[in-house]
């Protein structure tokens, strides 16, 4: 607030109180009273008024000035009825009050937001795993049926079980802090299970896979690295060269960090396409040429990586391949004690 703002707010109050001194000037004039006596009683009353408004401007400059400073530090702004202190004019403690109920208004609502937000997360969760089972038991009649037919039955299941574990691993990503545990992992049994993992799928795409200096320690949840590679892993077939496709992982390790390069030589991300890769629902020049493409598969992957403080980037030549970078830090401290 600046004092011509304070002024200018206070514009009924200084033309009431300059019709008044003129008034009472003429008033004074006609009762003869001398322009010694007569000015110097305006400069006192002048004076004074400026005095008067020099207090209250100090005042409330003081308390707007500490709010918005406050207002600034704040990460999380709506905090801010709590944390501020109600002044010493009514204006300012009317405002504070105001404050407070328009801030309990809204954390009742968020409230009611999240709790109605937990109660679908938990339904997903049961209806997830109570769709695994009959998956599951497709996955048993197909392998004790084994034709072309069951086959190619097959890889449709499989498809589908990726889509639940999706929609799992979606609803659970808001609340990641409370399901995960950070451990000291093998990044070469972590790689070779997601391998595994992917293996009917890869042999019959008839990759060729290839591993280096992948015997280092990461610190990290197995269960949510294996879903991130896992979405990797997808993309990675989903956008295979058309020969001889390619899969590549490699470790280097730092003093810091351990970075996990993976690299395909499919078809590449264009170069305007790159930066929204991690987008929500994002699919591109290559996803609009795949009928089964969401666009959240690499939107929850660096969602996760977020959460776990693994960093993320990308790399891609159109016709040349990409490379997905996984950078995981090197910190104890992120261990369970």
């Amino acid at each position: 607030m600046t004092f011509k703002e304070f002024l200018q707010d206070r514009w009924v109050f200084l033309l009431g109180q300059t019709v008044f001194l003129l008034f009472a000037g003429v008033l004074l004039r006609l009762l003869r009273v001398s322009g010694f006596a007569l000015g110097f009683l305006a400069f006192l009353y002048l004076a004074l008024i400026l005095v008067t408004l020099g207090i209250e401007f100090y005042r409330k400059k003081t308390f707007f000035d500490q709010m918005f400073q406050l207002l600034d530090q704040l990460e999380e702004k709506y905090y801010l009825s709590e944390l501020i202190e109600s002044p010493d004019f009514v204006e300012g403690q009317k405002l504070t009050q105001l404050f407070r109920v328009v801030s309990k208004s809204m954390n009742d609502t968020i409230a009611e937001y999240r709790r109605r937000n937990e109660d679908y997360s938990r339904y997903i969760e049961t209806w997830v795993h109570e769709v695994k089972t009959p998956i599951a038991s497709c996955k048993l009649i197909i392998e004790n049926h084994s034709d072309p037919v069951t086959r190619s039955l097959e890889e449709e299941v499989d498809r589908i079980d990726q889509y639940v574990e999706q929609a799992l691993y979606y609803t659970r990503s808001t609340v990641v802090e409370k399901d995960y545990v950070i451990r000291r992992c093998s990044l070469d049994q972590i790689v070779s299970q997601v391998i595994k993992n992917h293996a009917k799928t890869l042999i019959s795409r008839q990759f060729s896979i290839e591993r280096e200096n992948l015997d280092q320690t990461v610190y990290t949840d197995v269960k949510w690295i294996d879903f991130i590679l896992s979405q990797i892993v997808t993309n990675t077939v989903k956008y295979r060269a058309a020969e001889k496709p390619v899969l590549r992982f490699t470790a280097k390790a730092d003093e810091n960090q351990v970075t996990l390069r993976i690299e395909d030589n499919g078809c590449g991300i264009s170069a305007h396409d790159l930066p929204r890769i991690f987008d929500k629902g994002f699919t591109g020049d290559n996803g609009r040429q795949v009928a089964k493409s969401t666009g959240m598969g690499l939107y929850l992957v660096k969602q996760l990586c977020d959460k776990m403080n693994i960093g993320i980037q990308a790399e891609s030549l159109p016709g040349r391949g990409t490379t997905l970078l996984l950078t995981f830090p090197l910190s104890g401290f992120l261990l369970p004690e």
